[in-house]
């Protein structure tokens, strides 16, 4: 049992070490050495094709999924760094975050008339039941609240986790608040998981 979500980060930072490229992963969502494969498995989910719009985090390991909502051709509304405004990106492009805020549209919120069906994010560490740690910060959970507030989501919208392994546990329920959002799916290099949320 852990006693907070910090001491469940430095576990996992430690563990997830030696299976991370650069940069090192303490105080940042892992940037894990398999992260492509975990991400490629987002086209063997019927609700990924179904979609028309999804959202993605900067996050590094997320980088393949957001090349591969732009290869079949969806749109790719993501946000900037420490939630500094969103971007929607239409054309093919090697979606870093540099690349996206040079060539996405900068978009308000407020006035967007989309809706987005996948909801992507990383995360330091993740339960069978969706309950979703990230680096300390807020924005992940942030990000999903501005987006729900202004009627983005759509009504059957999937949230989906890309993670190792070694970011799984069973339960970390306990230390959750009342405003932490629960995912749906979690996506690992050898697996999809279907959260308990939706059991």
């Amino acid at each position: 049992m852990f006693e907070s979500k910090e001491e469940v980060r430095r576990y996992v930072w430690n563990k997830i070490e030696r299976f991370c490229r650069f940069p090192k992963p303490y105080g940042r969502i892992p940037n894990f050495s398999n992260a492509r494969r975990a991400c490629e498995r987002i086209r063997e989910l019927k609700e990924y094709w179904e979609s028309n719009c999804v959202f993605s985090a900067p996050d590094a390991p997320l980088l393949r999924l957001r090349e591969i909502v732009l290869e079949d051709g969806k749109l790719l509304l993501a946000v900037k760094p420490k939630l500094k405004g969103f971007v929607l990106v239409k054309r093919k492009i090697k979606p870093t975050i540099k690349a996206m805020v040079e060539y996405g549209e900068n978009v308000k919120i407020e006035t967007l008339k989309l809706k987005v069906d996948i909801f992507a994010q990383g995360c330091v560490a993740v339960d069978l039941y969706g309950n979703r740690i990230g680096k300390g910060s807020g924005f992940g959970d942030k990000e999903y609240m501005i987006l729900k507030e202004h009627d983005i989501l759509s009504e059957n919208a999937i949230y989906v986790v890309v993670a190792h392994e070694v970011q799984v546990f069973e339960d970390l329920s306990y230390l959750m608040k009342k405003h932490d959002v629960q995912a749906d799916i979690i996506l690992t290099p050898n697996r999809i998981i279907w959260t308990k949320k939706n059991r």
